[in-house]
């Protein structure tokens, strides 16, 4: 009865009722089918989402966003309090060249979604008190052929010494900002959006159509419909291990001719814009995904990289 009761959150009293006389005649998982047929529609999450801040994106498990702005040096922190985005500092801070990091030793500090993989202290004191790695490259770089590694969020040298007014790639704090910033933020839930300048916005509307998208996606998926799953992918579609849209699609009209019964269930949901140099208007998307059929089973994290264009959701890399 508590997943019921959980399930029921989602909609109006009305429907609630008429959800509670389905679940009494039918059982728990035709009161699932039924608010399937809701989450795929615009007008759901566009009720669930109005009192959100989603300036940025939507975020159900994500705990601190960081926001930096390479042309001003600044890097601001939000706490994601519930519905709420709320401003906690803005530090300035040392980058590096302009532009997009493309290769080792570029000396550029690259743009994108990163998550914090881990707080740790420098082995070299010239990276001052503590430092945090970012997940860079990630899926969307290794599949546009993008390298390098090592960008974190640092401190200044130990000893006082006087660094260069650009980093090599890294943003780069005063050891006492830095100290202060610790407080501040859970690093074990945090994810840095890095852009040229003005980091862009997103809305209600825009949101509650990306999520809307992403659960048509998922029915397509559960229920075979080949053509309309591929429907989603762009031509110039990459995964993870470099299939191509012809790769990938060949892949999956084997997997969708065996008709199996899936059980494909999303929590976790966190979609954020993805700042880029060409300007295209991305989306990370990454989510828990528990995935059941006679043949196959998953339990784990999920990343679609998806660019919005023309009114239409279309994924770009995937793993």
């Amino acid at each position: 009865m508590y997943k019921v009761i959980c399930l029921l959150c989602l909609v109006t009293f009305s429907y609630a009722t008429n959800l509670i006389d389905i679940y009494l005649s039918e059982g728990i998982q035709a009161v699932e089918k039924e608010i399937q047929k809701k989450l795929v529609l615009k007008e759901t999450w566009k009720e669930k989402l109005k009192d959100y801040n989603t300036t940025f994106g939507y975020y159900e498990n994500l705990e601190t966003l960081l926001v930096a702005n390479k042309k001003k040096k600044t890097l601001h922190a939000y706490k994601i309090n519930g519905k709420k985005l709320e401003s906690l500092e803005t530090y300035n801070v040392i980058v590096g060249k302009d532009g997009d990091k493309e290769k080792e030793g570029d000396l550029k500090t690259p743009l994108g979604a990163y998550d914090i993989t881990k707080k740790f202290t420098p082995s070299d004191p010239f990276y001052g008190p503590l430092a945090y790695a970012l997940s860079y490259p990630d899926t969307l770089d290794k599949v546009q052929g993008k390298n390098g590694y090592g960008i974190w969020i640092h401190g200044s040298p130990m000893d006082g010494s006087q660094r260069d007014p650009m980093s090599k790639g890294c943003i780069v704090m005063e050891n006492d900002i830095i100290k202060a910033f610790d407080t501040k933020i859970n690093p074990n839930s945090a994810l840095t959006l890095v852009a040229e300048d003005e980091m862009p916005r997103t809305n209600v509307d825009e949101l509650s159509f990306m999520l809307a998208e992403l659960y048509r996606w998922k029915e397509a998926w559960t229920y075979n419909k080949l053509e309309e799953y591929l429907s989603f992918y762009s031509e110039e579609f990459k995964r993870f291990d470099g299939k191509n849209k012809e790769e990938f699609s060949q892949m999956k009209r084997y997997v969708f001719s065996q008709s199996d019964d899936k059980e494909i269930k999303f929590s976790n949901i966190n979609i954020s814009l993805y700042p880029n140099i060409e300007g295209k208007h991305l989306f990370k998307i990454s989510f828990f995904e528990d995935y059941k059929s006679k043949r196959h089973t998953f339990k784990g994290n999920k990343e679609l990289f998806v660019e919005l264009k023309d009114g239409k959701f279309s994924i770009i890399v995937e793993k």
